[in-house]
């Protein structure tokens, strides 16, 4: 039987395909569903610019996808990579290999995803293979210290050989350059003593400690994009050749400090950048330990400890309480409680029965389950792991501003040092004259100021953030377009606590003390805030025969047997329902709430109500968001009618119900044709969403996987906090702005002069660094967020 087509983008479906109760046709994901939905609200011109793209998109993912039927995905970590260039150069060495069809490289994640034929390759093979030009491949759980100890090794070894290099000079050059002789008078075999020792420390410091920035101003060149790397290495490279000219020929004027203090400088900046965003432990490992790798299989009446890799179809999987469920399935034999936290980020637990679909990460919290995997062994958090690797890995590098704007300032620097030489050797003057006047001109061009001004304004952003309880483990958010135009909440955990809340005690301050009292005996979430309520004094009750099941649980209060759990089990109890109290039970489910009933001697005597609630602050947060001009869409596995109220209390935008992971970063994808999205969320199943949208800020415990996906972290229960993330990076997209106005004014009054002659390449060298102490005064500025 052939798949039947998607209703809004006309491809195939899954089988079986994804449905809604209030959409009719079928859908090939929950994205094409979602924004079915949005065109129902949407005027026919706007909804047919939505569809026109979403099929557009759906069409180029599935071009983008076809590749022969027997590739298979690889993932690496790439050190080496420290600017967009890089990745178009790893790409290019990567396709080259034989058995390698495609491969994407990201530099902002320092990943690359390898598509290979795999009856020619095994992963093991393709490290080495792709180790090339001081690009290290390495696998995803592999150390990642080492790269950090080559780069610290490069600058304090080069420091050192540098710091002795410039003291040299400060003992015996300089003053020979302002007064003639130095401290020491020196006879000119003893100045090229001294010239050679520094020549050598110099060779060291541009060879060794600058091969990162060497190398990547080769790349910039190879891959036909300059960057801040070749800008760099121009200045030093140019200053070195002439030294070492100078020296061959006996002259004592030699600028090998001016090589040494680029590259140290440029070096330590880039450092400190890496160490920005550096990750001890990668996103998907963390991610893996949630995943089950054995599962118990019942075989032949016994149990059997079997990798969940070699399941088979129908086979018989138990699951018991506290253990997560290793694979998709069906349950066939109990009845229990799942936590689906992980993968819909909802914290209200779930009874299932037989029948009922459970779904792999979740966690059996009471009794113990029989599933049968059905016709296929299938794993959802195995989808979303590679959901994660795939929306990780292909997320392109954000250059930065300078990088762009060296694409014409190195061709432009170059030319106007060439006509320097020139224009000078034309008007009589001598060639080491002229020489030096195009020197003066490359230094004096030499972007120290341009470089620093984005790393050290962001480190003043960070710096800021920090000391207002915000995290940006990324500098890219200072770099991109400022404006964010949605702002995407899950609500679970961001705009509610998270939390079982006892929200209504109910009618009857007995009930509620018989509740409290076996509640204690109960490990349902839904037990926890009743239980809390006992009194340590509970010794005038006489509790005897507690049973307790999915639904409620039941005992002997006294010559009393009472029973606390869901109305519909108590009414299978014969108890009867008062019609005041199921008007009750009816509203509390319309607000998305569970209500508990309470009774004994034939009636229910009263309905608690448990629940998530919102957040004290949550209206004043997307209040001042909105008068900011920002859109609001609020995500969550609720049903559409438990959604109602927080639609009511909130007023989002957009409302999107019965979210799963999957479906959330779909759901961002098609935000994003509205504009800029950025997404908040908490669990670790709103992971893909965070990486899909233009700005993620993971809200909660900072050791939820949700943080590794996030560009900006807000740990503990501040939502006030979300704005100030826009201002931080409003403000120090300013800074960045004022240091590169500075940076390319101090250019338009130097160049110039250096071209005119009028500067020669030390005094060069003091503006360009002066410029640079500019920059470092601006950005330490305070930044009151």
């Amino acid at each position: 039987m052939s798949a039947q087509k998607c209703r809004l983008c006309e491809l195939e479906t899954p089988d079986p395909p994804v449905t809604a109760g209030d959409v009719d046709g079928v859908f090939c994901c929950r994205g094409c569903l979602q924004v079915h939905r949005l065109l129902r609200d949407m005027d026919k011109e706007q909804a047919r610019e939505l569809r026109t793209q979403t099929v557009q998109q759906r069409r180029e993912e599935k071009e983008e996808r076809t590749l022969p039927d027997n590739h298979e995905e690889a993932f690496f970590r790439v050190d080496g990579m420290h600017c967009a260039t890089c990745e178009s150069f790893v790409e290019a060495l990567a396709v080259r290999r034989k058995g390698i069809y495609r491969c994407e490289a990201s530099y902002a994640s320092e990943m690359i995803k390898v598509y290979y034929d795999p009856g020619f390759l095994e992963p093991a093979d393709l490290p080495p293979l792709l180790s090339k030009m001081g690009y290290t491949v390495r696998p995803m759980d592999a150390d990642t210290d080492e790269e950090q100890l080559d780069q610290e090794a490069r600058l304090i070894i080069g420091g050192f050989f540098g710091l002795i290099g410039l003291l040299l000079y400060a003992l015996f050059l300089y003053p020979s350059y302002i007064t003639g002789e130095g401290f020491i008078p020196l006879t000119k075999p003893e100045q090229l003593f001294f010239v050679s020792n520094i020549f050598v420390m110099t060779s060291f410091v541009l060879g060794y400690t600058g091969f990162p920035i060497l190398r990547g101003a080769w790349v910039s060149i190879s891959v036909a994009n300059p960057n801040m790397d070749l800008l760099v290495s121009i200045a030093a490279v140019s200053a070195y050749l002439y030294s070492v000219g100078a020296m061959l020929t006996g002259s004592p004027e030699v600028y090998f400090d001016v090589t040494m203090a680029i590259i140290l400088v440029v070096s330590l900046g880039n450092y400190y950048e890496k160490s920005l965003k550096s990750e001890k432990q990668s996103l998907l490992s963390r991610f893996s330990q949630k995943k089950i790798n054995h599962a118990w299989v019942r075989q032949n009446g016994q149990l059997k400890k079997t990798p969940v890799s070699d399941l088979e179809p129908g086979e018989r999987v138990l699951v018991r309480a506290g253990e997560r469920i290793p694979v998709d399935g069906t349950i066939v034999e109990g009845q229990g409680v799942v936590n689906e936290a992980l993968m819909t980020g909802e914290s209200m637990p779930v009874s299932k029965k037989q029948g009922d679909r459970v779904l792999s990460g979740t966690i059996l919290t009471q009794n113990a389950l029989t599933i049968s995997t059905g016709e296929t062994v299938q794993s959802t958090i195995d989808e979303l792991i590679r959901l994660m690797w795939n929306i990780q890995s292909s997320r392109p590098g954000k250059q930065r501003l300078a990088d762009r704007i060296a694409a014409y300032f190195v061709p432009a620097v170059l030319i106007l040092g060439a006509g320097t030489f020139v224009f000078h050797l034309a008007g009589g003057t001598a060639v080491t004259d002229a020489m030096l006047a195009a020197l003066a001109v490359l230094i004096v061009s030499c972007p120290c100021a341009l470089g620093l001004a984005t790393p050290l304004a962001i480190a003043s952003g960070i710096r800021s953030g920090l000391e207002n309880g915000i995290i940006f483990k990324t500098a890219a958010v200072f770099e991109e377009e400022a404006h964010i135009d949605i702002v995407a909440f899950d609500k679970t955990g961001t705009l509610t606590s998270g939390h079982m809340h006892l929200l209504d005690e109910g009618s009857s301050p007995q009930a509620l003390r018989y509740a409290a009292l076996l509640e204690q005996y109960s490990s349902h979430p839904v037990a926890k805030p009743i239980a809390a309520l006992a009194s340590a004094d509970t010794s005038s009750h006489s509790l005897q025969n507690v049973r307790s099941c999915s639904t409620g649980l039941s005992g002997d209060i006294g010559a009393t047997r009472v029973w606390v759990g869901q109305p519909e089990w108590l009414k299978e109890k014969q108890l009867r329902l008062p019609p005041d109290l199921r008007t009750k039970v009816s509203a509390s489910r319309e607000q998305g709430q569970l209500p508990v009933g309470v009774g004994w001697d034939g009636e229910i005597r009263s309905i608690l109500i448990v629940g998530d609630r919102l957040r004290e602050d949550a209206q004043s947060v997307i209040s001042g968001l909105r008068e900011e001009k920002k859109k609001i869409a609020l995500i969550t596995g609720d049903s559409e009618r438990a959604a109602r109220a927080s639609r009511e209390a909130l007023g989002p935008d957009f409302l999107f119900t019965e979210a799963r992971p999957e479906s959330k970063s779909n759901i961002i994808k098609e935000l994003r044709t509205f504009g800029r999205v950025a997404m908040v969320g908490d669990g670790s199943n709103d992971a893909p969403a965070l990486a899909e949208a233009d700005l993620g800020i993971a809200f909660g415990d900072l050791t939820a996987i949700a943080a590794e996906s996030a560009q900006v972290v807000l740990p503990g229960d501040r939502l006030p906090v979300v704005p100030r993330v826009f201002r931080a990076m409003r403000l120090t997209r300013n800074r960045i702005r004022q240091n590169l106005g500075w940076a390319f004014l101090y250019n338009l009054i130097t160049i110039p002069l250096a071209v005119a002659g009028t500067i020669n390449p030390l005094f060069a060298a003091g503006a360009m660094a002066a410029s640079s102490l500019l920059v470092v005064g601006n950005s330490s500025r305070d930044m009151p967020i």
